[in-house]
């Protein structure tokens, strides 16, 4: 497997590529497709050999391209717990960004306990869960060699309260073998303690 930091305007955006496939892991900001193509560039590929697109959130530094990238021929993965949030972010961006509206109709609509079987096609061996704590429908995907993309996640050195949500998140996040950590702002960490059970 082979990750790419091909991010842009303060936002990291990751491609893997798995040898058969392409998966980018957020579409960062509305209008700013030609600084993701220079990126891209980078890495041997271009924006139209990106097959799937999954974001993190709705944030408009994280989903504010969606559309842009399916026009493109990009396939986007929507999880079934992240619909809801939709809506909330394209009221936020009316007449302050340039955005193209994301279109229902042709997504790929996936319940997100069915995303192993889903990223097992593409020839990536993970899993994408939930994991709230910036906002309610943060999703963070985890591969099985221990690599996290985990969007806003707060990093988990800079945790304070032991009851929070995302305090709850990373305790999952390192029971799952979550080790070295890819964050959508800052750099790439490895996570200096392991899980160990409290029973």
């Amino acid at each position: 497997m082979r990750i790419f930091n091909v991010g842009n305007n303060g936002v990291n955006l990751f491609l893997l590529d798995s040898g058969s496939h392409r998966l980018l892991i957020d579409s960062g900001f509305p209008d700013k497709l030609h600084d993701l193509g220079r990126r891209m560039r980078e890495t041997g590929f271009k924006v139209q050999n990106i097959d799937y697109l999954v974001v993190t959130h709705f944030h408009i530094d994280h989903a504010g391209a969606i559309q842009e990238l399916k026009d493109s021929g990009v396939k986007f993965v929507l999880f079934d717990m992240q619909m809801n949030y939709i809506s909330g972010m394209e009221k936020m961006m009316e007449g302050k960004w340039p955005y193209k509206k994301l279109l229902m109709n042709d997504n790929v609509v996936l319940n997100i306990d069915k995303s192993r079987y889903f990223l097992s096609t593409l020839g990536i061996k993970g899993q994408i869960f939930p994991t709230p704590g910036h906002s309610d429908d943060s999703v963070s995907l985890l591969l099985d060699t221990g690599e996290a993309f985990t969007g806003d996640l707060t990093a988990d050195y800079l945790m304070m309260g032991k009851n929070s949500v995302e305090n709850q998140t990373w305790t999952n996040l390192k029971k799952q073998n979550a080790r070295i950590i890819y964050p959508s702002h800052g750099k790439m960490y490895e996570i200096k303690d392991a899980y160990t059970s409290s029973e």
